[in-house]
């Protein structure tokens, strides 16, 4: 039977009442080795995957990415959010979990995938099909991809800077801070904090697979953005508007809108983007359809944008008139 470890009662504790509370475990400085838990903490399998952010519960300020998802060493089960509490507020663990990382000499166990999916089903009982079906439909809602060739620092800051211009957001517009996670090849997962020269290192350094951060528009409305690099020439930038999907359609579109003009801005290194609103073309192979070898969808979204000598690969936009977009041809779905 898996150990549970770091569910407070503000995160979701067993029993939630009865649960340890997060602010008494809250403390003005960490263990000895706290640094080498948060390794461990950060280092273990996700099993479980939650989209978005929640506000720091002690603070009441800073959101935090991916809080609710859920992390195992194949031992013991906590949320991905205990990580960012002991980093921040020194919350402490329990001691027998502390003395089990310990034991471990600080390094997390392979989890095998089978072992992996038992604990899944173990920790939500009957409710696992349906929470698994609730974690793929939040990555499966609206979106804006952006294909285009590999950010070096400069082009990075360029980036920003287009985006801000826009009106979106990197650093909290509070704090000034930046709030994610940098995913190695390695499969190592380390917190992305810091400001903004931060982020620029993650987006341009080929050491990472992905980078996921907080974006804002204005003070209180989050997206999530991902940057994953496909090959040494290609990355590939989405940003989930269904994260917004709380708001009224104008704040989405307006967030559409300023996504577009950013991808105005620099169209000869746009290698290809979708704009899907709903979803409806999530499970489509788009790296392969845009910039890989090919593959014809089955379900078009509001808007694609192809490179001009790759659009005779597909029949159905080929028969419609598009608009030209530097080295693309962009269709609307009627």
């Amino acid at each position: 039977m898996i150990e549970q470890a770091g569910f407070y009662r503000e995160l979701g504790g067993p029993g939630d009442r009865s649960a340890p509370s997060l602010r008494d475990a809250a403390r003005s400085t960490g263990e000895w080795d706290e640094e080498r838990l948060l390794a461990y903490l950060e280092a273990s399998r996700e099993i479980y995957t939650v989209m978005g952010a929640e506000r720091d519960v002690i603070a009441d300020d800073l959101g935090i990415t991916g809080a609710g998802s859920l992390i195992t060493d194949g031992t013991y089960v906590w949320p991905t959010e205990l990580a960012y509490y002991v980093r921040r507020h020194h919350v402490a663990l329990l001691p027998e979990f502390a003395a089990h990382i310990r034991a471990r000499n600080y390094v997390s166990p392979e989890v095998p995938r089978e072992q992996a999916l038992a604990i899944f089903e173990e920790c939500l009982g009957e409710s696992a099909a349906a929470a698994a079906a609730t974690a793929a439909a939040s990555t499966s809602k609206g979106f804006f991809t952006w294909y285009r060739t590999a950010l070096t620092r400069a082009s990075a800051q360029n980036l920003i800077d287009q985006l801000t211009a826009a009106g979106l957001f990197v650093q909290h517009p509070l704090t000034d801070q930046v709030f994610g996670f940098r995913d190695t090849f390695q499969g190592k997962r380390e917190p992305l904090v810091g400001g903004a020269p931060t982020l620029l290192s993650a987006l341009a350094s080929d050491a990472y697979r992905k980078v996921e951060f907080q974006g804002w528009m204005g003070r209180d409305k989050s997206l999530l953005v991902s940057v994953r690099r496909l090959d040494g020439t290609a990355q590939k930038l989405t940003f989930h508007i269904a994260d917004i999907a709380d708001i009224a359609d104008p704040g989405r579109e307006e967030a559409v809108a300023a996504l577009v003009r950013t991808l105005d801005q620099d169209p000869d290194h746009c290698l290809g983007f979708v704009v899907d609103r709903t979803g409806v073309s999530a499970a489509e192979d788009w790296d392969r359809i845009l910039t890989g070898t090919g593959g014809q969808p089955t379900v078009w979204p509001d808007t694609v944008g192809i490179l001009r000598n790759r659009v005779g690969n597909h029949p159905e936009p080929s028969g419609g008139k598009p608009t030209a977009h530097g080295p693309l041809d962009v269709f609307h779905r009627a």
